[in-house]
């Protein structure tokens, strides 16, 4: 094993997406759940492959909802910045691993205002290379960026181990002949990632 890349939302950047950045959003508009999933499902794709900015995402389901789309643009950031937060523990343990010899990498999934907000955190500095969804125009599960990855690399991909915590992201990278774990938490995944780098 060369080289090991970690999705960043659940597995660095930890927290539920879910519960603690859309359903308090949800709430704070007063916003009917079911319409406001329904809305952010259709332009998401888009947004996440920089088909179109965050911006005007939220401004389309602003339109659909029918809400003001500067006050839904707001909330957005607030909630999602109370979201966040870092995973120090594997932050510690991804630098054992450099210190080792690994080329250790990160490739996501994220809209470009959600980046910048990582940034601010601080969630990529660790790593040595980032591949993000919506500068290279695909996004997990699309196989495209797991090729992408390995282009970059310039491994075999049975050199490489992926670690995601969604298990239809996992599955292409298998595919393709890398190793995978997919992520629970900590306890779990330095167990995992042990095994596979000490396996002969």
């Amino acid at each position: 094993m060369k080289a090991i890349v970690f999705d960043i939302g659940g597995v660095m950047a930890m927290g539920n997406n879910l519960k603690t950045h859309y359903i308090p959003l949800i709430k704070s508009m007063k916003l009917d759940e079911k319409n406001y999933f329904n809305s952010y499902k259709k332009h998401v794709w888009g947004a996440s492959r920089g088909k179109i900015t965050s911006k005007d995402m939220i401004s389309l389901i602003a339109k659909d909802l029918k809400v003001d789309s500067k006050k839904l643009y707001n909330n957005w950031i607030k909630y999602k910045k109370r979201s966040i937060k870092k995973n120090v523990e594997l932050e510690n343990y991804i630098k054992k691993l450099k210190k080792k010899g690994y080329v250790v990498g990160s490739m996501s999934g994220v809209l470009e205002l959600h980046n910048k907000l990582f940034r601010e955190k601080r969630i990529y500095d660790v790593f040595d290379f980032n591949i993000f969804s919506f500068e290279v125009g695909y996004n997990k599960p699309d196989i495209q960026i797991y090729k992408l990855l390995i282009k970059k690399l310039k491994l075999s991909p049975k050199e490489i181990i992926f670690i995601d915590d969604v298990t239809k992201c996992i599955s292409p990278a298998k595919k393709l002949g890398m190793k995978t774990i997919l992520y629970k938490n900590n306890s779990q995944l330095f167990k995992e990632l042990g095994e596979k780098l000490n396996k002969k």
